[in-house]
């Protein structure tokens, strides 16, 4: 083989690991990563948990967005019409990177009964990760920006924590 036809022989492969690339990396919709036939209006009902994380804290706790909540529609519509991509390196890794104190975190898993499907969505240490017929590291335009608006709609879910009762001046008894 002389030099002409083994630089075209690598220029081949490299398009061709090219158009597969973009191919496995293009923006799709996030129906397309769910387990089953699911559509975002079919959605019924979402669990969510949201926090930022503490290494010494504890797990957050679990909501359920109902039919009823005015937030549904809120929540499935940052998630509905917006392209998702996998990413070169979720290509290799479907794990999440672990968090760093500080950093915001949520989990929301909507569901649709009609259809028995489901879609989970995690983010955790800047890398987003969609579940249902396996699981896939993906980015989205704006990403950061997305995943503070998802975290500030899960957080004003969370009913505001009671206040630390003050200490009682006087506690005990004193000496006369």
């Amino acid at each position: 083989m002389s030099g002409k036809q083994a630089v075209t022989v690598v220029l081949i492969l490299l398009a061709a690991v090219l158009v597969v690339g973009l191919v496995l990396c293009r923006p799709m919709a996030a129906e397309n990563y769910a387990d089953g036939i699911f559509n975002f209006s079919a959605v019924d009902g979402v669990y969510v948990w949201g926090w930022e994380y503490d290494p010494e804290g504890t797990a957050p706790e679990e909501l359920l967005v109902d039919a009823q909540n005015r937030n549904l529609a809120e929540l499935t519509e940052l998630f509905d019409d917006k392209g998702f991509g996998m990413t070169p390196g979720g290509l290799f890794s479907q794990k999440l990177p672990a968090p760093r104190a500080g950093d915001v975190c949520w989990r929301v898993i909507f569901h649709c009964t009609v259809s028995d499907s489901s879609l989970t969505a995690e983010y955790q240490g800047g890398v987003l990760r969609l579940s249902g017929n396996g699981q896939t590291v993906v980015t989205t335009q704006d990403k950061s920006t997305w995943a503070r608006r998802v975290f500030a709609l899960i957080d004003a879910l969370y009913p505001e924590p009671e206040p630390e009762p003050e200490p009682e001046e006087g506690g005990g008894d004193t000496a006369q």
